[in-house]
């Protein structure tokens, strides 16, 4: 319980020294012996792991030159990519990707299969997990990789949201989806084997997965209670709202939700308000989404 717990924290995106006033990013990299990067986005890692650094590093890179062209806004981010050794187990347990919630992206040098499959919660589907593999011709190595980037510009989406733009998300389900936005169109025009990766791998949560919980409202109730793989199953289901209404609305996306949802004080909407404000001029498109089971092959 304690686990499931800590990893809601890390997922609901909110800073560490909100928990923990002792214990900033800022703080604990002093505590570990890392090598560094220079670039547009400075990058510490764990000894031994310059290549997966370099990988995510680059990545990142881009996508904020993108981001930085497009909206004509300066990113002022950090990051640092640790092994299960050097990790900040003080924090958060060993894999949870996150934004602190100031100027710093934590990623994991990624893990092997079976560690893969413990940390996410997934064990219990492991056999359909393995047959879409084959079924693909992808190895587990490249879905691990295709997540770990994608979800570092989801956590990178974060950031871009919070600090450089003037939407404010109407509740934790909203805030998480247009996270999967942001990191969906950069990846979709750039990163096509990354796109494919992940697309499968939230394919099979979707197919695959015992959902307990599957509403919205129990998504925002009851976020701290969640199995770790329910909330994978909850993530799958936002990015493919988010991969629809890239298809339906396109680059302008973004400014359609900072006008839409404006960061303002003590604005309430209603579900049906958000529904309405989510799908924008794609009519239909979110109860087509809420209604789906089935979702398209990449």
């Amino acid at each position: 319980m304690l686990k499931n717990y800590c990893c809601s924290i890390v997922l609901l995106l909110t800073s560490i020294c909100t928990y923990c006033q002792d214990m900033t990013i800022d703080s604990l990299i002093h505590t570990r012996k890392t090598d560094s990067l220079e670039g547009k986005v400075k990058t510490y890692y764990s000894p031994g792991h310059k290549e997966i650094a370099a990988d995510l590093q680059q990545l990142v890179s881009n996508a904020i030159l993108y981001y930085e062209n497009k909206y004509s806004v300066k990113f002022n981010i950090q990051m640092i990519v640790l092994d299960s050794t050097q990790w900040f187990k003080e924090v958060i347990p060993y894999g949870f990707v996150f934004y602190d919630g100031t100027h710093w992206l934590v990623l994991n040098t990624g893990m092997d299969y079976s560690n893969f499959k413990t940390v996410y919660g997934l064990n219990g589907i492991s056999k359909p997990v393995d047959s879409s593999l084959r079924k693909n011709n992808m190895t587990a190595e490249e879905m691990i990789n295709a997540r770990l980037k994608f979800l570092s510009l989801h956590e990178l989406g974060h950031y871009f949201i919070n600090k450089l733009f003037s939407a404010q998300a109407p509740n934790t389900w909203t805030n998480e989806f247009i996270a999967w936005y942001f990191a969906n169109e950069y990846i979709t025009q750039f990163e096509p084997k990354v796109k494919r990766g992940f697309h499968l791998f939230c394919q099979t949560i979707l197919k695959s997965y015992p959902a307990d919980h599957r509403t919205l409202s129990d998504f925002d109730s009851l976020y701290f209670k969640m199995k770790i793989g329910n909330f994978a199953w909850y993530h799958s289901r936002f990015y493919f709202l988010a991969d629809a209404l890239y298809a339906c609305s396109g680059k302008p996306y973004l400014n359609t939700f900072q006008v839409n949802f404006p960061r303002k004080e003590a604005l309430v909407y209603k579900n049906e308000q958000i529904n309405q404000l989510i799908e924008a001029n794609c009519t239909g498109l979110f109860t087509k989404w809420e209604n789906e089971t089935v979702y398209p092959q990449r």
